[in-house]
């Protein structure tokens, strides 16, 4: 009876995070099935999420657009949709590939010996710097907007990589040194102490001792910051003109005056998402190692 009852609720569990899954990967689904739609597929009745005639017109719009030209089956796409946005999206790839890059490197760069001085020294108000540290992040973003604007603007950094980069490790930075002090204050003292006795210099120690031992809290902590950094809109709308517009910024784009382009627009977020779902597939083993490793005492 008890086995039948384990078997069962093994059963109803699996079914319900099928569902689950099946619910959150459902927009991705119903957006690639677009982005291969022609546009008379739109909002035909009833709707379909694959399309019954598939194409990849959307991503040559998106990519190389100056190839629809020479494509005569593509043609009446071009027409249709495709006029008046005849510029490639590599380029916002490009600089959301490099602004995020940079500012999640440079964050950790900087979070982490914060993060382990914080953890490691205690002094008077040391608890209060790491909650005034959070608080940062606790800030909604649109506070802030408009005083980094005219920073950025005096300092004639606007539409730069350095205009966007720094206040993205701004927005970042709160966020790593919190959940890297959690991780190294895990992390007991007495490992670093065996291996100054053995010659190890404080510096030393914190490399080759405690880095390596966090490194699951750092994968944990650099993806979350991807993720942060590839998605964020506000301050690249704010910050950014063409030189450095993100790939955020650039999916804004595709509202015209007579309409949104759906199939551009669906093939870029399919793009989008790629990066993303290839991080999480090839680190989810150091990722789930990271964010349990701060629970366990």
């Amino acid at each position: 009876m008890n086995k039948a009852l384990q078997k069962t609720g093994k059963i109803v569990t699996y079914l319900i995070l099928i569902a689950i899954s099946l619910f959150f990967f459902f927009p991705l689904l119903w957006t690639f099935g677009t982005s291969m739609k022609p546009p008379s597929e739109y909002y035909s009745t009833p709707p379909t999420i694959l399309p019954r005639d598939p194409t990849i017109v959307h991503y040559i719009e998106a990519f190389i657009p100056w190839q629809l030209e020479r494509m005569e089956e593509t043609r009446r796409y071009w027409v249709e949709e495709a006029a008046g946005r005849a510029h490639p999206i590599t380029p916002s790839i490009k600089n959301s590939l490099i602004v995020t890059f940079l500012s999640v490197m440079l964050s950790l760069l900087i979070g982490i010996p914060s993060s382990y001085a914080l953890a490691r020294y205690k002094f008077r108000g040391s608890d209060n710097i790491a909650f005034w540290i959070l608080s940062v992040r606790m800030l909604p973003p649109i506070v802030a907007a408009i005083p980094i604007f005219l920073i950025v603007n005096s300092l004639g950094l606007v539409d730069t990589y350095p205009g966007l980069i720094i206040p993205y490790i701004m927005l970042n930075l709160p966020f790593v040194v919190w959940m890297m002090k959690g991780f190294i204050s895990d992390i007991p003292i007495e490992i670093e102490e065996a291996a100054q006795i053995d010659g190890c210099s404080r510096f030393s120690s914190f490399l080759r001792v405690t880095l390596p031992l966090c490194i699951g809290g750092i994968v944990a902590t650099a993806l979350f910051c991807v993720f942060i950094t590839w998605n964020e809109f506000l301050f690249a709308v704010i910050l950014t003109r063409t030189n450095v517009q993100t790939l955020t910024v650039n999916l804004s784009t595709f509202r015209l005056d007579r309409g949104i382009l759906w199939g551009m627009m669906s093939a870029t977020i399919t793009v989008a998402v790629l990066p993303l779902l290839f991080l999480t597939f090839f680190f989810q083993k150091q990722l789930v190692k990271g964010l349990t490793a701060g629970a366990i005492k």
